[in-house]
């Protein structure tokens, strides 16, 4: 059995370097995943800029926390716990709760006041090295939440789990999409293109996905996948756009999703009804959000929520999905990399380079 690890390492802002680390030994209550392959998202491509380097593990780091791979070894305490066994498919959350803070206590572990996870937690000096999905292995620690996976569905559709466990806590669990609800999402990356699917599976009646130019295949796909509207904010004013669709009635919750873009937070609380949600998931790196309306947030009583990452039971809502719509959501499966191609991997997610097709969902294998 192979004792070293290939990982893929930050080191310093757009640096990934490949180095090894042991494979750790099991003890009762830990275990070894193989890793059958990772997704990327926008988080992904800010840490590779340098953005979140002063939160999280910082750097050097092992990237990568959509993570799914193989049991590989298991201690038996461990193998009870989570209910499998040694060769079993599964995918982990990228939050390790500690199941003892004041936030753990309440069931909101996405909020642990720990700090521990994979890909953006824990910094490669902390042993055993392994926490993150850029690698053939990463170590399993006790409170890691694992989930069986199916067997029989591709690799790449597989690693929608933990984007698409997104979507369904930010849009329904947060956002409170349902029958007859309208739901305004703002950016058609990955998360937001699965967002629109999960209103759809929520049964919301209006699903209004805004976009740019450069988004034309992503807004047509956001159709595909059950939108009922997309609007071009290069175009069109998105605000209008949103009243006219709504006849006036206005979104019972805005989804912002999009990247570095601030301007969707301003735009939403004019979508938005009196009352109604604004779910902040896209990250801003350091955009500053200068002339925000807060005078009208208070009057219309609209409420700013901030998400950060899914839980247990959008997990399963996500393995349930995937294996009933699997190939309705493989259309967002653009691009497969292996390690050795990573910082391409990376770097085309940023659309700095292009093979002419537009990067939605992109999964790093081991090779």
């Amino acid at each position: 059995m192979t004792r070293n690890a290939l990982a893929l390492v930050l080191e310093s802002p757009k640096n990934l370097q490949a180095r090894e680390f042991p494979i750790p030994e099991v003890g009762e209550d830990d275990a070894v995943l193989r890793v059958e392959a990772c997704g990327l998202c926008g988080t992904d491509y800010e840490q590779w800029l340098g953005h979140m380097k002063d939160w999280g593990g910082g750097m050097p780091i092992i990237p990568g926390h959509e993570i799914m791979g193989f049991i590989e070894r298991i201690g038996p305490l461990a193998a009870k716990r989570w209910n499998v066994s040694e060769g079993d498919r599964v995918a982990i959350e990228p939050i390790i709760p500690c199941g003892h803070c004041e936030d753990c206590v309440r069931g909101a572990y996405t909020r642990c006041q720990s700090d521990l996870g994979y890909g953006l937690y824990q910094s490669t000096a902390v042993a055993p090295h392994l926490w993150g999905g850029y690698a053939t292995h990463v170590y399993l620690h006790p409170r890691t939440m694992v989930h069986k996976l199916p067997t029989n569905l591709s690799t790449e559709v597989m690693t929608l789990v933990n984007p698409l466990s997104n979507a369904i806590r930010w849009v329904y669990e947060v956002g409170g999409a349902a029958l007859g609800k309208t739901v305004v999402i703002s950016g058609p990356g990955q998360r937001g293109l699965l967002a629109a699917a999960a209103a759809k599976k929520a049964g919301a009646s209006n699903i209004i996905v805004t976009g740019t130019s450069a988004d034309k295949s992503r807004l047509e796909l956001a159709l595909q996948l059950g939108a009922t509207a997309v609007i071009n904010v290069e175009t069109e004013d998105p605000v209008a756009r949103v009243s006219a669709l709504t006849g006036g009635k206005l979104a019972d919750v805005v989804l912002d999703v999009s990247a570095g873009a601030v301007a969707p937070i301003v735009q939403g609380v004019d979508m938005v009804k009196r009352g109604g949600k604004i779910v902040l998931a896209g990250l801003k790196g350091t955009n500053p959000l200068n002339g925000f309306p807060v005078d009208k947030v208070v009057l219309r009583e609209v409420q700013l929520v901030g998400v950060l990452s899914a839980g247990w039971e959008s997990t399963e809502l996500a393995i349930d999905m995937i294996r009933t719509d699997a190939e309705k959501l493989s259309v967002l499966c653009s691009h497969m990399f292996t390690l050795d191609n990573g910082t391409e991997a990376v770097r085309t997610l940023g659309r700095e380079i292009s093979d002419g097709k537009d990067a939605v969902h992109i999964t790093l294998i081991p090779g």
